[in-house]
This record gives C-alpha cells, structure tokens and sequence, in this order.
C-alpha cells in the first residue's frame, strides 16, 4: 500500500504522453543529456580527490595541470549539458503545453452556451492556463529527472563505497528512509492542492463577472459589497492555499533536516578516520563533496514530487472539463440553395428538468415571410431564435429550416445561410476587417465595402485613420452602440443568408439611434425569411405575421395588420400598452 499513492498520480498523468509523441527528438536528447550531467557529477569529486592527494605527496606539475585540465573540462561539459538539458527541456514543455491549450479551447469552442453557464470564462482562463502551465514541470520530462535524481543518488552511494565503506554506511540508511518517506507519502497534499486551485479558479471568475460590471456596481452603489465580497475570497483563497503549502513543505523541511545532519555525520567520520591515518585529505575532502552533493538530488526529489502533486490535480481539472461533453452529435445534412422557409411543430424546451420555457410552439414561415415574436421578458421569445440558430435543440417537437431539421444540419451549412442578431455585439482587439470577417482572409476589400455601405456605415468607415485596418475593441478605437449594432448587420450583409434572425437588435440603443437603424434593418430582411424577436410591439410595423408568447405558450398567431387593427386581441392591446397615444 505504501507504494499506491506514486502508482496513482503517475497513472493519471498518462493523458498527457500523447502530447509528447510528436517530440521524440527532444526526449531522446534529454534522455542522452541527463545521464551525461550525472556522470560529469559523480567524476568532479573523485578528480579533486586526486588533485588534493597529488598535491599532497608533492606529484610533479605536469601531473597537478593534466588533473586540473580534466576537471575544468569536466565542469565546462557540465555546464553545456546543463544549458542543453534546460532548453531542450523548455522547448518540450512550451510545444506540447502550447498544443494541449489550443485542444482546450476548441473543445470550449465546440461547446453549447449551457457549457458556459455551468463555467464562467475567469474559471476556464484558470484551467486552460493557470492548470496548464502548471504541468509545464511535467511535460519537460519531470519523471525523466525524478528517475535521473534517483540514479544519482545511487551513484553517489557507489562512489562512496568505494572510497571507503564506513562513509557510505553513513549515508545510505538516510538516503533510504528519504526516498521510502517519499514514496509513501507523495499524493497526500493533493486534496488540499486541488481545494486552493478551486479557490483561486473562483476569484477568477468573480474578478471577471465583476469586472465586466464595474460601471452598474460603481453607479448602482456596490462597489462596497463587491470588495466585502472579494474579502471573503481572498480569505478562502489564503486559507486553503495555507493549508496546501503546509502539506507541501512538511516533507522538504523534514528532508532538508535529515540531509544536512548527515552531512555533520560525514564529516566527523571523516575527521575521525582522517586523524586515524586511515583516510587522505583527498579522500576526506571527496566524502564532503559527495555528502554536499547528495543532498542535491534528495531536495530536488523532494520538490519534484511537490511539482508531480501540483501537475495531477491539474490533470484532473483539466480532464474533468474536457469529460464535460453534452454537445449534441454533429449533424450532416446539408440546407437547399435559392429561398428557406421555417418551420416550428409542437416545440417543446426547457434549459432545467421540470421548467419548461416553451410549450407547443408551432408557426410556418414561407420562403420570404417575416415573422415577429412579442411578449413579456421570460415568454420565450429569444428561445425560440437560438432553436432555429441551433444554439440548443427541442426536447420535443420538431424545428426546420429549408425543409431540413436544424438538429441534423451540419453546425457551417446552417450557419452559412442562417444569421443570427442580438442586442449584445461583441467587438474584437482587432481590425475592422477582423471584426468584419472573423478573421477570415479569403474576402476582398470591395465586398467589406459593400457590406459596410449596406449597413449604413458609409460615412463612419470613410473617417478612419487606417480604413479597414483601423484597430477596434477595448483599448483601441471606441464606438458608440448604434455603430456596434449597425456592424454586426454588416456582418450579416456580408455573409448573405437567407434567413435572418433578429433578437432585439435595438433594446439597447435611444428612439433616435433605433430609427437610424431602421432602413439598414430594412434592406437587411428586404427579400429574406426573418423571424423578429422584440420587447416593443410598435417597432414591428414591416412583419407580416405575429406570434404573441406568454409564459412560453402561443396566446395568439396570425397577420399582423389583422391583428394590430382587432381590439380584443392581444397584439393591440400590447401597442397601445406600449404607446398610448395610438
């Protein structure tokens, strides 16, 4: 039993052989490298003990300059194995680590938005890299030097008996417990190790939230409770992170103890078998060289096992998000060209067991035909928009578009011809032609143009410094809401769809700037199957058909100007609620 706890994290770190496949060169180089480093260890005493005792009986010059030589050649390859140790090392552990982080974020990538609410971005930042560079340690050959440091320390038992017996026996009994003691003992820290990375995973993702937030906590008055807030993290984050540091070192200190006392021991053997006669200053001083030397890889042992603890709990991090794979299977199928229709039959959904969020929802759209979708926050209208954009899938009923069911559409085919607009426009660090084409760089300058003259955007990109290669996002060039939300139809312009889904584009922006929008919302649809969610009934003049939600069931369904001109109807009673001067 006393060896399971080693077995048991070494066996969880198999996951990441796969990532050092492709780096056979380096590990064979650090397999040639670490052999040699210890080699040229072991061999520096045994030539000072030589040196000293030659001096000592008065050898000729040219005997002292040749020991001398082949020392100073000998700690000259030390350094130049150390130096090519360390950057093979490095080199290993920066392309596999580099490879396992970008696995990471295409399976975060790949991932329903139900993935993100179970993991906040500032706790998945901590996984793919605070977990990640942690294992740095391991992917440039740690169990390679925990072996490498247990050999040396063999070799340094051998080289001490044969100097002399009496000192080796000195050593090898604190050696072995050492090396037991840490046998046995490697893997207890890892509860309290993965109770502080969980901790600081957590303040990580509080610090984003409300960071993000900082302008509603400082204007709404909760700065004070936000710090209060981060107090209690920091403290749970410290507690923890006390505890894991206390297991951690327990076990260095105590080697670091036994080591030096050691040391003490060798030496007064060695003065004691010195003032006997039956030891030479050489060989005196080569024992000392050896103690000091073995206390060398007993430490490194020590923290590498630290290290080792550290890297299995990122493991186990790392592979319980990567386990973490409610995607549904891809689809294959492929959407007809020319005009899609769209259609709903008996939807029903819920984001939690026993909440249902839509009920029977059925409507049809013909090719060309807009459709806007009202009620009170929390009906269901934005639902039903991510359905058809294939963010989530119907537990029941079915969702087409183009005839085909979006749960088996291939994930590109539906989003090459089916686009989707929020209210929420995300803005990239980077240029506008970025921004535009989401990075991809097949697209010529005149469809950016184009596409940006469509969404009435002609004046505002003819005024930047640097055109299409004008910097935008956080800390770069700003823009107003209105302009972020005219992009994002540009966005759509470029791609074409046919189908557009627009999920109250204008919630955030002024009456003002809303009706700026219009006409580009105009040509948008102009020819086009839309579905229109919005808050405010009166901005949905252009429809042709309305479905009215409540608490995620259909209260009414049919032609918009029948509808808006019935007084008991519930799509009248919404615009006159909304503007009562109608």
């Amino acid at each position: 039993m006393a060896g399971s706890p080693l077995r048991s994290p070494l066996r969880q770190l198999t996951p990441l052989v796969r990532y050092l496949r492709g780096e056979r060169p380096a590990v064979l180089l650090l397999a040639l490298l670490v052999p040699l480093g210890i080699a040229l260890q072991l061999v520096a005493p045994q030539m000072l003990r030589r040196f000293i005792d030659d001096t000592l009986s008065g050898s000729p010059s040219a005997v002292l300059l040749g020991v001398a030589a082949w020392y100073l050649a000998a700690a000259l390859g030390l350094l130049a194995v150390t130096i090519g140790n360390d950057t093979a090392a490095a080199r290993l552990s920066w392309r596999s680590t580099n490879r396992l982080r970008a696995d990471l974020v295409a399976h975060c990538l790949r991932r329903p938005s139900r993935f993100y609410q179970r993991h906040p971005p500032g706790e998945l930042v901590a996984r793919i890299d605070g977990d990640v560079t942690r294992l740095a340690a391991v992917m440039s050959a740690l169990v390679l030097e925990v072996l490498a440091q247990i050999l040396l320390v063999v070799g340094i038992l051998v080289a001490l008996f044969l100097l002399d017996w009496r000192l080796a026996l000195v050593f090898a009994p604190f050696a072995a417990a050492t090396l037991v003691l840490l046998r046995g003992l490697v893997g207890r820290a890892m509860p309290y190790v993965a109770a502080r990375q969980e901790a600081s995973a957590e303040l990580l993702g509080f610090l984003e939230e409300r960071l993000a937030g900082a302008e509603d906590l400082r204007v709404n008055g909760a700065a004070a409770h936000t710090l209060d807030a981060l107090e209690s993290r920091q403290t749970t984050l410290y507690r923890r992170a006390r505890l894991a540091a206390r297991m951690s070192v327990r076990w260095p200190a105590t080697v670091q103890g036994l080591s030096s006392l050691s040391v003490v021991l060798a030496l007064a053997v060695s003065v004691w078998l010195h003032t006997r006669g039956q030891l030479s200053t050489g060989t005196a001083f080569a024992s000392l060289s050896y103690a000091m030397l073995l206390r060398r890889p007993l430490l490194a042992i020590t923290t590498r096992f630290q290290d080792l603890e550290e890297a299995t709990v990122a493991v186990q991090r790392l592979t319980e998000l990567l386990r973490d794979d409610d995607a549904p299977p891809p689809g294959t199928l492929r959407l007809p060209s020319g005009p899609l229709d769209v259609r709903f039959d008996k939807v029903c959904f819920s984001y939690e067991p026993g909440e249902p969020v839509l009920r029977d929802i059925s409507f049809e759209l013909c090719p060309g035909q807009r459709l806007g979708i009202v009620g009170r926050t929390g009906s269901g209208k934005s639902t039903v928009v991510r359905l058809l954009f294939g963010l989530h899938h119907p537990e029941r009923g079915s969702a087409t578009v183009g005839g085909q069911e979006v749960r088996g559409l291939e994930t590109r085919a539906l989003r090459s011809r089916v686009a989707l607009v929020t209210q929420e426009v995300q803005i990239f660090h980077a240029t506008l032609r970025d921004n535009l084409t989401f990075f991809d760089p097949s697209l010529d300058d005149g469809r950016l143009h184009a596409a940006l003259d469509e969404a009435g955007l002609t004046d505002w990109w003819h005024e930047l410094p640097d055109g299409l290669d004008t910097l935008l996002g956080s800390g770069a060039r700003g823009m107003s809401a209105g302009e972020e939300q005219l992009l994002a139809l540009a966005r759509v312009f470029l791609r074409d769809p046919a189908v557009v889904l627009l999920d109250e584009p204008t919630a955030r922006l002024d009456p003002h700037t809303e009706r700026l929008l219009q006409p580009a919302v105009e040509r948008l649809l102009h020819g086009r199957t839309a579905v229109v969610v919005q808050h405010r009934p009166h901005t949905l003049a252009t429809v042709d058909r309305v479905l009215v939600l409540d608490g995620g069931a259909v209260v009414e369904h049919g032609d918009r100007g029948v509808l808006a001109a019935d007084p008991a109807s519930h799509f009248h009673g919404l615009l006159h609620s909304a503007d009562p001067a109608r």
